[in-house]
């Protein structure tokens, strides 16, 4: 019976994939889907992917719901012929072991076991999704008076949530009651953050040095492109390509930290952050030390509209030696950025702004940018990064040869 039924599982998409959130569903439980059709649409921390099924099939189960993360190789759909007996199927289920369970939390991973709440003991049998589960503890539902909508009654994050709002669990507009909140769920790009950002800032020993550059012949440059050409490359294409020339210039700082060894790169793979409704991604624009300010803006916009419609490869978003952070267009001066492991060093730079400098014996105003240089002290130190700002500041100033 068993070579009559498919195990559908998390697939893996790159060495790095380590879980994914399945983002919406294309078919019903007992509709026959056919190679080639869209399945499902899975979300790992940068991209989503269409997945197409490989084989024609039966649905006949669906574990995973939309909104919940799986580790890769989970069951998360099983296929089987239209005369397998429902028994059979779950059977298959309760008896699958996935290839990869060694990643993820004891919690996380195993589906019939729900986090005990407040209240007392849960149910005997009672099934609910890992995620549901985690929430009911957070906002101290009681469980047993939940009717569950999934198959064979499973709970599911809203029947959660509309069973908190039933028992004035979810901050309602009540006299006395908490302020009402909304409950987010964490997509696969806004866990990996969260994770990277606080293993980078408890184990990387950051130090900060900054540096303020005058815009003025940059400012001046744009506009005559603009006049000529009707359009100019960007301050952020102009200051990937001085974070490439800076880095030729002192190449200690074009470097990653490999636990045992540092690596010093020959070319400048340049990371730049661009902002997502869920988060952010950093597409990386390779041997930027080799191309002219115009490719490095045709390869950039290129890639933000890739980045925004989740369509990068994971190449071109992995294997950057060092990064670029800009929020100027917000109009922030200046901010502090968290290194991104493996590599040894980003730039923060902030927003054009008009300041006051000492020109001869009197003040004249000018365009300037305040820009910081967070290091990894394992990898550089600070005379290393002082080197690179100089050589940053010497570029931007003089943006002709660039």
């Amino acid at each position: 019976m068993a070579d009559r039924i498919q195990a559908f599982t998390m697939p893996k998409w790159g060495i790095e994939m380590e879980e994914g959130v399945i983002r919406e569903w294309h078919a019903e439980e007992g509709q026959t889907v056919n190679e080639g059709d869209l399945f499902a649409v899975i979300e790992t921390d940068k991209i989503a992917n269409d997945v197409e099924l490989e084989y024609t099939g039966t649905l006949r189960k669906r574990i995973g719901e939309e909104g919940e993360v799986y580790p890769v190789g989970a069951l998360i759909a099983v296929f089987a012929e239209s005369d397998v007996p429902d028994s059979d199927v779950d059977a298959f289920v309760a008896s699958f072991k996935a290839a990869d369970a060694s990643f993820g939390d004891k919690e996380e991973d195993e589906p019939a076991a729900p986090a005990p709440q407040p209240a007392g003991a849960l149910p005997d049998g009672l099934s609910i999704s890992p995620k549901a589960a985690e929430l009911a503890r957070q906002l101290g539902v009681d469980l047993s008076l939940v009717e569950g909508s999934g198959r064979n009654g499973r709970i599911s994050l809203q029947d959660v949530e509309q069973a908190a709002k039933a028992q004035g669990l979810d901050g309602g507009d009540s006299e006395g009651a908490e302020n009402a909140y909304e409950v987010i769920k964490l997509s696969a790009m806004r866990r990996t953050i969260a994770k990277r950002l606080t293993e980078a800032k408890q184990t990387v020993p950051h130090f900060y040095l900054r540096q303020t550059v005058n815009m003025d012949r940059l400012s001046a440059l744009r506009a005559r492109l603009k006049d000529e050409n009707g359009a100019a490359p960007s301050v952020n294409d102009y200051i990937v390509k001085a974070c490439a020339q800076a880095l030729t210039q002192v190449p200690e700082a074009n470097v990653c930290w490999a636990e045992d060894a540092i690596h010093q790169y020959a070319h400048a793979d340049i990371s730049v952050a661009v902002a997502l409704p869920g988060g952010l991604v950093t597409p990386v624009v390779r041997r930027a030390d080799e191309k002219s300010v115009q490719q490095i803006s045709d390869d950039m916009k290129d890639l933000a509209e890739r980045a925004k419609a989740e369509k990068l490869e994971q190449s071109e978003y992995s294997g950057g030696t060092f990064s670029v952070s800009n929020l100027g267009m917000y109009g922030v001066d200046n901010f502090d950025a968290v290194v991104n492991p493996p590599m040894g060093a980003i730039l923060a730079v902030g927003a054009i702004r008009r300041a006051a400098q000492e020109a001869g014996d009197g003040v004249s105003f000018s365009d300037v940018i305040g820009v910081t240089l967070s290091c990894d002290h394992r990898a550089i130190d600070g005379a290393v990064g002082g080197r690179f700002l100089q050589a940053l500041k010497a570029a931007l100033e003089n943006p002709e040869g660039l």
